[in-house]
């Protein structure tokens, strides 16, 4: 494999190789764009086919987190790890290997957890390293608050109906997920709720009285709102076309399977809240705590706002909410560079 041509065709720039035959780690780290601060995202693990196509994750990944750092007017940049997940690894070792990677960075990246990725693996991390949140039940929480502003920004623009009045799908039921429900459940809203898991859908669902789905039919349920809550690309262009909710808002990353899907959401008339808005609420509390020791709670209500702007502004130009999101960051980007720092 020509390492560099992998590297060019991702588009990546800065990205760590790890590899520790004792252990079996077999990692990648990204480094997007760090003008507004160290590097901050979730290890992810999992399957890769080859190292190809866990180098263009990892570097898609980075890049939308960079997004979401600079949308949520945080002092951080963008990055992301993705563990190999394979048999011949060593769990444990492998992660405390991955650890002391991380703490030769002094800092430059900050990591938490990611799909696939269990609280043990993230307790493995912390023993090797200070820059690693284990949090991941209130980093969920966050989540679902930024999901919920989401929602509320799509249901005035749409209506000026409010949470008590409408149906949401959401599809998953792991940590955010769940937080997702609960909060929905507990402003009224008539929730439905599907997992791979039908146990844990089950569990949730008997919980928070929601409506269990089945995993295959949740996207396009007869709700009002669609929430991805589990892996991204699940909105294909047959899922864009044939859905039949008026918006989507949740809180996985990367949830359209291909950029030009938000043009046929647009036609249809969907209203689509950027994912790396709608799922900022775990990086908004880590880094608020863990770089500014300060309380989150003004910026992730300040998200509400920022979905309500979007929105606006994508109606009002006759642009996309995704062209209007990322240009809203960008821009921050910018006007940090000419400070000469972070915002």
């Amino acid at each position: 494999m020509d390492v560099f041509a992998e590297l060019e065709h991702a588009g990546a720039h800065r990205v760590l190789l790890l590899s520790d035959p004792p252990s079996g780690l077999r990692a990648i780290i990204a480094l997007d764009d760090l003008t507004l601060g160290p590097g901050c995202g979730g290890i992810r693990t999992q399957p890769y086919a080859n190292v190809g196509n866990a180098l263009a994750d990892v570097v898609k990944l980075s890049r939308a987190m960079t997004l979401k750092c600079a949308i949520a007017n945080l002092p951080a940049g963008g990055a992301k790890t993705v563990v190999l997940d394979h048999s011949g690894m060593d769990r444990d070792a492998a992660f405390r290997r991955l650890g002391r990677y991380i703490q030769d960075l002094g800092g430059l990246y900050r990591c938490a957890g990611d799909l696939g990725t269990t609280l043990q693996d993230l307790e493995a991390v912390a023993r090797e390293t200070d820059f690693v949140n284990t949090t991941g039940a209130r980093l969920g929480e966050a989540t679902a608050v930024t999901v919920v502003n989401g929602i509320r920004a799509c249901i005035e623009a749409r209506s000026g109906a409010t949470l008590s009045d409408i149906s949401v799908a959401v599809q998953g039921c792991g940590l955010i997920g769940t937080g997702v429900a609960r909060c929905l459940a507990a402003m009224g809203a008539r929730v439905f709720v599907a997992d791979v898991d039908r146990t844990r859908a089950n569990t949730l669902a008997a919980e928070i009285g929601a409506t269990v789905v089945e995993a295959e039919a949740i996207l396009y349920a007869n709700v009002d709102v669609l929430a991805p809550c589990a892996i991204g690309s699940v909105i294909t262009e047959g899922v864009a076309r044939d859905m039949k909710a008026w918006a989507i808002c949740g809180g996985a990353n990367n949830q359209l399977a291909h950029a030009a899907i938000i043009d046929t959401l647009t036609a249809r008339g969907i209203l689509f809240v950027p994912d790396q808005l709608a799922s900022s609420g775990a990086v908004i509390d880590g880094v608020s705590r863990d770089l500014g020791n300060v309380d989150p709670t003004p910026l992730l209500e300040a998200t509400f706002l920022t979905a309500t702007e979007i929105l606006q502004r994508a109606k009002a130009e006759a642009r996309s909410t995704t062209d209007i999101a990322e240009a809203l960051a960008r821009g921050r980007i910018k006007a940090a560079s000419k400070r000469g720092g972070s915002a």
